[in-house]
């Protein structure tokens, strides 16, 4: 009889880093072994083995009770090296190892490990050292950790992968890219595909686990070098000859985890790939402020040179809609310049496509008497109106808890009944076009209209079909759209500017950046901020001057890259959470915690507080701030650089 002392792979509060089974069986450290917990059954990772013989006295005395082990999943299966990359993250985010792995090994591959060839260590580990860059005519010796930065036009970025995929393949090595979306793995993928159909394979969350395994196995028995786009759960693939990973539109959306341990799989993917001496690319038509401020501090090299400004036939037009408001007296939703693109892009057959940053009808409904604002009655955030489109009717619905309920009613306050709705929400612009354009084909994209990958596949190849029509979209719209447009326009984003977030004017640049990239003929921007220099900069493809705005913003704040921010998060009842943050406060000493209530205050029913810490870069991570935080209650969530401070 063995007792085995295993690593558990969940992202479960409260469950300790180490847990003791007994098997009759032998299982080698590193293997994935089936565990129950409490009433379920996780994976695990075999750490320690030793015989029970040897252990009577402790298992004797231990203060609980050691269960058998499950079923064996697969001999050992991490290489050493990732299980100490992990055990790094680990630190850095104040997580467990094991939730650590879990993230970055998807579910459908630790699920069948036993059917699988398990990741293969690069050979660049053993000793390989020399590594190419895009146009380089021949390998060259560079040092194990080298990292580069690539900023330039999407068609440029593909033409150097393609160059570079050449290059490797020749020298008999395979390439890994990652990118944060579903979407981004299938764009890329279709736009490298070409000339090595075969020899590439995308590996994602929207694989079904059969498929998963399916094309794991594929990679695995190639002979040829291969191209592999993937998601961040699948950061180690069954290749021994991956020289490269390319962490590509690293500006883009969906890199940070939705659950604990909360990790950036940009910096996961980099610190695996470094650890394992693969050369790294980072690259985006536009670098985040922590990616450029690495450049200049020398953490990072050029990979080819820079593109400070994008270069575009598109004509812009910047909007003032306040001034129409001025003149008419009345909220303007579509600007004379608007209807006269969207009348020439019929008369002349183009496509067009409007941006509107928000679902629904309107983004705010307020009380005209009182002017108390109408809120979900669940989570206390402002509800937005929608229009159903069975009914026609009007409804109330919250984008935080998804509470639904009809528009007929009073104002909760005062009781009148002047509730007018304000704001641009998709619905509201797609009405307003069929207004003025009754024959106008409009096309939907967005989380309302289009449900599905399949909706949203019909949506666009309808729309690139019918020249003169429309295609109106969300953010969803634009992460789904390849291929260039004639015209792009934005209804209006002046909403997120109302939002308490320093990386709101990043987004911003980026949102536009990348639609003007797109734009061939114009790019059209309404607003009633005219006066944010961010809409200058991203109009005129000014990423220099943006960055050094934003930067020297950044520094004077002590934002990132000039710190590094921690923040709890509790749920619960008002002064519970209260003296739960008061007694965090106290067991973090002497680190400063500033303490805050959320940007929505409640929800379902309970409120919601923050914490925040900013510390030095190079003071992170302490280990012993790391150990005060993994020693606080498990309803006290950790994020640390998080997406938004919200």
């Amino acid at each position: 009889m063995n007792i085995l002392t295993v690593i558990p792979l969940t992202h479960a509060k409260g469950v300790p880093p180490e847990l003791s089974y007994f098997t009759a069986a032998d299982v080698p450290v590193g293997a994935i072994v089936s565990v129950p917990l409490r009433s379920k059954s996780i994976h695990a990772i075999v750490t320690r083995t030793e015989s029970a013989e040897d252990q009577k006295l402790g298992i004797k005395n231990a203060p609980f009770a050691i269960r058998k082990l499950g079923r064996v999943k697969a001999t050992a299966f991490f290489p050493p090296i990732f299980i100490e990359t992990s055990r790094q993250l680990a630190s850095y985010y104040a997580g467990t190892l094991g939730s650590v792995i879990g993230a970055l090994m998807s579910d459908s591959i630790l699920e069948n490990t036993s059917k699988l060839v398990p990741p293969l260590p690069s050979q660049a580990s053993f000793g390989m050292t020399d590594a190419v860059k895009p146009g380089d005519a021949k390998p060259r010796a560079i040092e194990s950790e080298r990292v580069y930065a690539i900023q330039g036009d999407d068609a440029d970025r593909m033409s150097s992968w393609r160059s570079l995929i050449r290059q490797e393949f020749a020298r008999k090595k395979s390439i890994a890219i990652y990118v944060p979306s579903v979407e981004d793995c299938r764009s890329i993928y279709s736009e490298l595909e070409k000339g090595i159909e075969g020899y590439i394979y995308m590996l994602h969350g929207s694989l079904t686990p059969k498929k998963a395994v399916e094309t794991w196995t594929k990679i695995a028995d190639t002979d040829h070098p291969v191209v592999v786009v993937a998601t961040g759960s699948f950061s180690l693939l069954p290749r021994g000859d991956v020289s490269t990973v390319i962490i590509e539109r690293e500006g883009g959306r969906g890199w940070i985890m939705q659950k604990s341990p909360y990790l950036d799989m940009r910096r996961a993917i980099e610190s695996v790939a470094r650890n394992m001496n693969q050369i790294v690319f980072i690259a985006d038509s536009m670098l985040r402020a922590e990616t450029l401020h690495r450049l200049d501090s020398g953490d990072l090299e050029q990979g080819s040179p820079f593109k400070w400004r994008s270069i575009s036939d598109a004509k812009d037009s910047l909007i003032d809609m306040k001034a129409y408001k001025a003149v008419e007296n009345r909220f303007k939703v579509i600007s004379p310049e608007l209807e006269k693109l969207i009348q020439d892009n019929r008369e002349q057959s183009t496509h067009l496509f409007i941006l509107s940053s928000r679902r629904g009808h309107s983004t705010v409904t307020v009380c005209d008497d009182c002017e108390t604002v109408v809120l979900c009655r669940n989570c206390s955030a402002p509800v937005v109106l929608h229009t159903s489109q069975e009914t026609g009717k009007n409804f109330f619905m919250c984008h935080k808890c998804g509470e639904r309920r009809s528009a007929d009613e009073t104002c909760t306050v005062c009781g009148g009944w002047r509730l007018t709705p304000l704001g641009i929400g998709v619905d509201r612009v797609h009405e307003e076009i069929g207004a003025r354009f009754p024959g106008a084909e409009v096309f939907r994209v967005d989380a309302d209209t289009t449900t599905t990958e399949k909706q949203v596949a019909e949506a666009l190849q309808k729309w690139r079909e019918r020249p003169g029509s429309i295609l109106l979209g969300t953010e969803m719209a634009l992460l789904h759209l390849s291929g260039k447009v004639d015209h792009t326009a934005v209804v209006s984003m002046d909403s997120l500017f109302a939002l308490p977030d320093f990386r709101i004017n990043e987004k911003v640049m980026y949102t536009l950046a990348r639609l003007r990239a797109l734009s061939t003929r114009s790019i059209l921007v309404q607003t009633r901020k005219p006066e944010e220099k961010v809409f200058e900069y991203a109009l005129k493809g000014n990423l220099s001057d943006f960055y050094r705005a934003l930067a020297a913003e950044r520094k004077q704040f002590a934002y990132p890259p000039f710190s590094v921010l921690v923040k709890l998060t509790i749920e619960g009842k008002k002064d519970a959470i209260a003296l739960a943050m008061s007694e965090a406060e106290k067991a973090l000493t002497p680190q400063e915690l500033d303490i805050f209530p959320a940007f929505t205050a409640t929800v379902r029913g309970n409120s919601v507080i923050h914490g925040l810490m900013k510390i030095e870069p190079h003071a992170w991570p302490d280990p012993d701030l790391v150990a005060k935080l993994r020693s606080l209650p498990t309803s006290i969530s950790i994020k640390v650089n998080p997406d938004s401070l919200l």
